[in-house]
């Protein structure tokens, strides 16, 4: 392939020198070639150039165990509603079953994200909540079911490979669990458990067991019906269902918890140590090392093998397979949101361009456009030293708060990275990190594509241009947009950021300055 004058060694010895300035102010594309106007053999110069931008719907995202897991529900007036609910497998705890058994108590408990603050006046631990969005004094309607679709590992079609889910699979619903209002509460950090059944009698309160992690840290606890555990779990301790993990989990398959209603907040929750714990009493025959008085009442306190009634634990952690599902609403926005996303105009791009998280929307954009195939190869053959390459993206509302820091840019035919992630990473100047103004508000995202506008301006084939799209930018323990490696080039469709913004797009006609267009800095040779 002919290497185009971008890449030409022959101009390596005359240049050399001032490459490494050129360099050294990437960072800084205004300032290319300041104190060296002089220079007569060579000049800087910029250039614009259109681009079409456009919206594109996200009807799924991929869902990884792993990932934080959303739940609940928020509606923006930009974005309209937004529910989430988690589907979640369990696995068996350490319990054994007997018709002596009764049940005090089944909470399920999901710890929030939390920060530390400093403890109150009186020395109690002090918590806020992270990673929650919305409308937290607003109340919204949480159920939890028994989940009745079995949560494979593998691919039933492909069992080499792992079973992928999705947020818009659905689940069936059987028995109901729980119902009832919810809000987040930076406080539950403490749970009540009453005894009921320690002397026999359901209606008499023995004791009450205050429960608290080993953190103090705040958690959603939620009480499930006993009854139904007590028909599905005890009464069927002969079946088999509780002889491994394996039996356990195709007979009870997880639970759904569904958040429902009009408004609200939604949350990032640590499913990963969530947990279903048993509260119930047993019966147990005492040993030497456990006996205490005279249980029998045969007036000796050697009451080994009495059968006591005692207070027992018993923690089904949820693990196996976690999964979301999202449901959208666009029609409680106020925006036109839903026209942009069911008929974007993808010949002269949008005016405003709706980006959001949790299969919400991207943009696509488009280079050059406006250019034919001879005005395309003229461009490339004015023998153009390509010092720098940007996009633009303007908030369109400055006011607003709930936005992402990050956005991230990426091939879409390919669904890859592009090169600048590799070649820019260190530099932070490629990642689309939220910039402010002086007054702290948010105003801009920029990517640089350097690399990426080189290689296509170098290309000998004609237009090789690629669509590209701009989504809001992820990153766990997990998994994060940013490459990890060079062979880390596949861009995942993880989508679990909920947060939204809308940018200026390339169809402006009275702020030209915000427009989004390509900027090209380049150093022209003078022959």
């Amino acid at each position: 392939m002919t290497k185009k004058i971008v890449s030409s060694i022959k101009y390596i010895a005359i240049f050399s020198t001032v490459l490494l300035g050129i360099i050294s102010c990437e960072k800084d594309f205004e300032n290319v070639g300041v104190g060296l106007v002089d220079n007569e053999l060579f000049t800087t110069e910029s250039q614009s150039f259109e681009v079409v931008a456009y919206n594109e719907n996200v009807t799924r995202s991929q869902i990884s165990t792993s990932n934080p897991h959303l739940l609940g529900v928020i509606n923006d007036d930009k974005f309209g509603l937004l529910k989430s609910s988690v589907i979640a497998q369990l696995s068996l705890g350490s319990i054994s079953f007997t018709d002596n058994m009764s049940i005090d108590a089944v909470v399920l408990d999901i710890p929030y994200y939390t920060t530390q603050l400093e403890n109150n006046s009186g020395g109690t631990p002090n918590f806020e909540l992270d990673s929650i969005f919305g409308k937290e004094d607003e109340e919204f309607m949480l159920s939890v079911y028994e989940n009745g679709t079995y949560l494979n590992n593998l691919d039933p079609l492909d069992p080499t490979q792992g079973k992928k889910y999705y947020s818009n699979d659905s689940y069936t619903k059987k028995d109901l669990l729980y119902s009832g209002l919810f809000k987040p509460n930076a406080n539950d950090t403490v749970l009540y458990v009453k005894r009921n059944f320690l002397d026999g009698d359901a209606n008499t309160v023995d004791d009450t067991d205050t429960i608290k992690s080993a953190t103090i840290s705040p958690s959603i606890k939620i009480p499930l019906d006993t009854t139904f555990f007590r028909t599905n779990f005890i009464d069927q301790q002969n079946s088999g269902a509780f002889d491994s993990n394996d039996n356990f989990k195709n007979y009870f398959r997880g639970l759904i918890i569904e958040a429902d209603g009009t408004d609200g907040s939604i949350m990032n929750l640590a499913m990963s140590n969530a947990t279903m714990t048993f509260y119930y009493s047993n019966i147990v025959l005492t040993d030497e090392t456990t006996t205490t008085g005279d249980l029998n009442g045969d007036g000796d306190t050697d009451d080994e093998d009495v059968p006591v009634k005692t207070k027992q634990t018993a923690i089904f952690p949820l693990s196996g397979v976690i999964t979301d599902t999202y449901n959208r609403d666009y029609s409680e926005a106020t925006s036109d949101i839903y026209t942009k996303l069911m008929s974007p105009d993808t010949s002269n791009g949008e005016e405003s361009l709706y980006i959001q998280g949790a299969a919400g929307s991207i943009a696509v954009v488009e280079l050059f456009k406006g250019l034919d195939e001879t005005q395309f190869e003229e461009i490339k053959n004015k023998n153009w030293l390509i010092n720098g390459a940007k996009l633009s993206l303007y908030i369109e509302t400055q006011e607003d708060t709930i936005i992402p820091q990050q956005l991230f840019l990426y091939n879409y035919d390919a669904h890859t990275q592009i090169l600048d992630a590799m070649t820019e990473a260190s530099l932070r100047e490629f990642e689309g990190v939220l910039r402010r103004d002086d007054d702290n508000k948010p105003l801009k995202y920029e990517f640089t594509i350097t690399d990426y506008i080189s290689e296509v301006l170098k290309s000998d084939e004609s237009l090789s241009l690629n669509k590209l799209a701009i989504k809001v930018a992820h990153s766990s323990a997990s998994f994060s947009d940013a490459p990890t490696s060079t062979l880390d080039t596949i861009v995942k469709d993880y989508s679990w950021n909920p947060k939204g913004v809308v940018v200026k797009g390339n169809n402006l006609i009275n702020t030209d300055e915000q427009r989004l267009k390509l900027e090209i800095f380049y150093t022209v040779i003078n022959e």
